[in-house]
């Protein structure tokens, strides 16, 4: 869409989310994506005027995957006015989106859906899950450690040289170059920070969530145990303030923080003292998937027993197919065009994206059958596509 139609998208983006037109306003003409943001609309004819009914946001965005970062397209705000739903504009305006994507090279596009089975329906699939945990804040250890203080801007590039040294980032997880940083300070008011001897030794940003009783952390960080105390402790003492304490980090980081969840002696051993979920989460979709694979795997040197292949990659919704080879070129791996004379599996989109992604092993895809792939090439794929567990946590929403 144009910039001189912006008014009209903003328009719809309210009504299709019953936001506040007055505050929305705000947030999207100031946005630090807002210039760069790809704002699409399907516009219908009525009569003598054209009448906008369904509008997307794609954001150019860099995921993790293992090692490698990958520029990608973050698909958000997908809305139909009411009056128009259920008539195919928003499944028509994504194939016109992924079309134009994949004619630009775009490598991938990934999403946060409200709808997995919708979007399953277009060529998504789901790569992540996020673990939640959810306590009372009478479940947390009021330590003696001093508080944390409000951070002011002037903090801003100690906190990023906490995350730069002490920040997970895990496969599914944000590169934060300058603009995502921006965006973060922007967007994301409430962040405190613990003070030591030689500058901020942790930081958290948080959110409100069920009308302001859910404390919602979006990222926790600490250099020191003094720091993860002082984190721990003010999230105690807000016992007052909300009813509920929301966690969302991977596994591994979720033991760190160290929590037990105990309040009081326990006494039926059938009542957890708390329950991790894990909930599905962030969708992706490889759209040229040659790009994709190049960003993966170009330059990687070649594993001991390699053996080269070609991957026949279906596109169900158009009945295309996109052939690509992954061959030795001198000590290194090369993506090119596809090689009859190779081994060669077919795989969908969909299995693609889990592949890609590392969401399941080789071994277990295989087992499920969403891989049919030779014998002989098994191996070659478990070292080129290792298990990664992907996890999308609060801090990188879009």
């Amino acid at each position: 869409m144009r910039l001189n139609e912006s008014e009209a998208f903003l328009q719809v983006l309210c009504t299709g989310f019953m936001l506040d037109p007055q505050a929305a306003r705000r947030f999207f003409y100031e946005d630090p994506y807002f210039e760069v943001n790809q704002r699409w609309g399907l516009w219908l004819r009525r009569w003598s005027e054209w009448k906008l009914v369904s509008i997307l946001t794609a954001i150019p965005l860099t995921v993790r995957i293992g090692t490698r970062a990958v520029p990608c397209y973050g698909i958000s705000g997908v809305t139909t006015l009411p009056e128009y739903r259920r008539r195919g504009f928003a499944s028509e305006l994504l194939r016109a989106v992924g079309a134009s994507l994949r004619a630009a090279g775009a490598p991938l596009a990934i999403l946060q859906a409200f709808d997995h089975g919708f979007y399953r329906r277009h060529g998504w699939e789901t790569v992540s899950a996020l673990p939640q945990v959810r306590l009372e804040p009478a479940q947390l250890p009021r330590y003696r450690d001093a508080l944390p203080r409000r951070a002011r801007p002037a903090d801003y590039e100690s906190v990023k040289r906490v995350y730069e040294t002490h920040g997970a980032r895990p496969t599914g997880s944000l590169v934060r170059d300058d603009r995502r940083w921006e965006y973060l300070f922007w967007s994301l008011p409430n962040l405190w920070v613990v003070d030591g001897h030689d500058g901020i030794e942790g930081y958290m940003f948080y959110d409100f969530l069920d009308s302001g009783w859910t404390l919602r952390v979006r990222e926790m960080v600490w250099c020191t145990e003094r720091a993860r105390r002082s984190l721990i402790r003010w999230l105690a003492e807000n016992e007052e303030s909300v009813k509920v304490v929301e966690l969302n980090l991977p596994l591994e980081r979720w033991q760190q923080l160290g929590l037990s969840g105990w309040r009081s002696p326990p006494n039926d051993p059938h009542t957890p003292i708390y329950t991790i979920q894990m909930l599905p989460h962030l969708m992706a979709r490889p759209i040229a998937s040659r790009a994709l694979l190049e960003r993966l795997l170009a330059q990687t040197p070649v594993p001991p027993a390699f053996q080269p292949f070609t991957l026949q990659v279906r596109h169900e919704l158009t009945g295309e197919r996109e052939t690509i080879s992954i061959i030795a070129d001198g000590q290194a791996l090369a993506v090119g065009e596809g090689l009859p004379e190779l081994p060669s599996l077919a795989l969908t989109l969909q299995t693609l994206a889990l592949l890609t992604f590392g969401t399941l092993s080789v071994a277990e895809l295989h087992a499920r059958r969403l891989l049919r792939a030779p014998e002989s090439i098994l191996p070659t794929l478990e070292v080129l596509f290792p298990e990664q567990h992907p996890v999308l946590t609060p801090i990188d929403y879009f």
